[in-house]
């Protein structure tokens, strides 16, 4: 049950209420599942060193048992009982346990002084391995509805998750998106034998697939949906509009540092009941991939395409649907291979000093070229926002979705630029440089210090700035529904760089505020109110490095931010709440005042009074205390 989590800890400030959770298990990722449950609840999947746990957050209340379902629950029986004694192998076989929860009709009312929604339901599954990544299918994907995608709606009834694991495997993991009962976990068959609760028996309805392939952990995986099957079958009928589930497929890719990089694609049928996998694409990467995402569009053309992110500073797009015909692949018996589409550059280090950096981060020698910390796809498939490592962010338009924009960056003209893509919108993650490096200054001149006892302390042979590793960093977008269905849907977009916060409530508004200003870089916070980023503040771990961020989804994002941010510590997560904390004024100082009010208008309160101790109430002021406490008769 919900007991399975701690209390949280809330801290408040006047940007956001924060709820930590603190595990014993380490924790090494984090997703937030797109959609809501039934009931709606939220679900946050996390992988820790044992498996993945499953957190259902708020909604609508489990029932209470009723009275009727009490009493068959007696020790000693209903009434007109019989006990068989000797019914050892003439007795039925047990009846499979079949979970149906019940909910209340409304959600909980939430405490003002602690704005989040408590835990509803806590899964464990466990693997008996690390879980290092997760990986969701598009929000896009999920939330399709018509004709063509009607043979997911077995999909959109149940979690559908991939796991990477330590143990060089990569689970395909299925599971109902309805919480299980208090019932269902309170089951007597746990009890005796523990191990049905694992995971792939089937015992909270999960279905559990190994994808094989890799001989090192993988590094990152992302999933996409492919109706390749139900074309196939729809081909010399066009007028037909057949969409089974034995033709979609899902698509998983999964890279890992294997030699140079290593990128392995998978072709999982919905309706098959294989229990193992290898992969049907494998590609190599000159270097080691940073992250990998699939597009969220819903175009057939644009669904295959895959981004890849790789150290050496570009992003490359990988289409998995145009296959390269080669007779060399056919003599070799090869699996069959995909077609990179195009590559895209950002800019070069602008001093000695980030030069130095990246070649430390694993660029390559003599270029420079400013490294990739992550990219993710916005607006739809259509436009690429990267985070680099000195904390510039841009995007790159694609196909021209930003205000003002003629054509995208793929026009007729072909990419712009050859060594260096075109930005079409650029910013900076303040504070973001802050965090590259810690310890005293170091000395750029040498100086001649000789060895007395004068001048021995002096002497720092360790006081410069040590090397630090690659910059930790991740975006998170959010895909947030539109408001009309004639308006185009909005991204939220949350960067993580170091120790720097920063969200852009509204990618749409951000860009059309800055085309106006007809700039297209410049300070991440600068703007007008609705379209500006806005930088998060005192992000409590407790002294735990940040591993990773996520955007869950609200389910009234009319106030505040359209989502609440999930931030990921070594061994707790933090749910941030954007909003103004009220605050309250202390007990004491608001009764003298309401005293002083009392005295000075003759034991009564007027309307100017009453307007003025509401406002000292409210604002919490004390300095009107002082004032009028001169006035007091002694």
């Amino acid at each position: 049950m919900a007991k399975a989590l701690p209390c949280p800890r809330f801290s408040k400030n006047q940007q956001n209420t924060q709820a930590s959770y603190e595990f014993p298990q380490r924790i090494h990722t984090a997703k937030a599942y797109p959609i809501q449950s039934p009931n709606g609840s939220s679900i946050i999947i996390y992988g820790h060193e044992n498996g993945v746990k499953i957190v259902w957050r708020g909604g609508r209340p489990f029932k209470t048992p009723t009275e009727s379902s009490t009493t068959n629950n007696k020790p000693n029986g209903a009434d007109h009982a019989v006990i068989l004694l000797d019914s050892d192998d003439e007795g039925p076989a047990a009846q499979a346990f079949e979970d149906k929860p019940e909910f209340e009709d409304e959600e909980e009312e939430l405490d003002p002084s602690r704005p989040c929604p408590g835990i509803l339901q806590v899964l464990d599954l466990y693997f008996g391995t690390d879980v290092l990544h997760l990986g969701l299918l598009p929000t896009a994907v999920l939330r399709a509805d018509g004709a063509k995608w009607r043979g997911l709606e077995v999909l959109k009834q149940k979690i559908v998750f991939t796991a990477a694991c330590a143990d060089n495997l990569v689970r395909l993991v299925t599971l109902p998106l309805t919480p299980p009962s208090p019932a269902s976990k309170a089951r007597s068959d746990f009890q005796y034998h523990f191990t049905q609760a694992h995971a792939g028996n089937g015992s909270w309805g999960e279905t559990v697939r190994l994808l094989g392939g890799h001989q090192k952990p993988s590094d990152g995986v992302s999933m996409t949906l492919d109706f390749a099957g139900a074309a196939r079958q729809d081909q010399g009928k066009p007028d037909s509009k057949s969409s089974t589930p034995s033709g979609v497929h899902i698509i998983i890719a999964s890279h890992s540092r294997e030699i140079t990089g290593l990128l392995l694609l998978y072709r999982v049928p919905i309706s098959s009941a294989s229990p193992h996998f290898e992969p049907f694409q494998t590609a190599y990467l000159p270097s080691p991939a940073k992250s990998i995402t699939f597009s969220p569009s819903l175009s057939e053309q644009r669904s295959s395409q895959l981004l890849v992110a790789e150290s050496t500073g570009v992003c490359r797009i990988y289409d998995f649907k145009l296959l390269v015909k080669s007779s060399a692949l056919e003599e070799n018996n090869a699996t069959e291979q995909g077609t990179w589409l195009y590559s895209l550059y950002p800019g070069f280090q602008s001093n000695k000093n980030d030069a130095s950096s990246s070649q430390r981060l694993g660029a390559h020698a003599g270029f420079g070229r400013k490294t990739i910390v992550d990219a993710k796809w916005v607006s739809g498939g259509k436009a690429i926002v990267v985070l680099l490592n000195d904390g510039e962010w841009a995007i790159w338009d694609i196909e021209g979705v930003g205000p003002g924009t003629p054509q995208g960056l793929l026009g007729r003209q072909g990419i712009k630029g050859g060594s260096l893509s075109e930005f079409s919108l650029t910013g900076f993650i303040e504070g973001a440089a802050k965090t590259r490096g810690s310890g005293p200054p170091q000395m750029t001149g040498s100086r001649f210090v000789p060895m007395t006892p004068g001048t021995r302390k002096s002497i720092e042979p360790f006081g410069g700035k040590v090397p630090s590793g690659p910059v930790r960093g991740q975006i998170s977008v959010l895909e947030v529904p539109p408001s009309s269905p004639t308006n185009p849907s909005d991204d939220s977009i949350v960067f993580w760089l170091g120790e720097s916060f920063t969200v852009i409530p509204s990618l749409a508004k951000y860009w059309a505020a800055n085309a106006r200003k007809g700039a297209s870089g410049g300070n991440l916070f600068n703007g007008a109110p609705g379209g500006r980023a806005i930088k998060l503040e005192s992000i409590d771990l407790q002294g735990e490095r940040c591993t990773g961020i996520d955007q869950i989804v609200k389910g009234n994002p009319s106030t505040g931010l359209p989502s609440d941010i999930l931030i990921l510590g070594e061994h707790r997560f933090t749910v941030l709440t954007a909003g103004q904390a009220q605050a309250r004024a202390p007990f004491q100082p608001t009764a003298r005042t309401a005293l002083v009010e009392k005295s000075t208008n003759a034991g009564d309160l007027d309307v100017v009074g009453i307007d003025q101790a509401l406002a000292r109430m409210e604002n919490g002021s004390v300095n009107g205390f002082a004032m009028k406490r001169k006035d007091i008769p002694r």
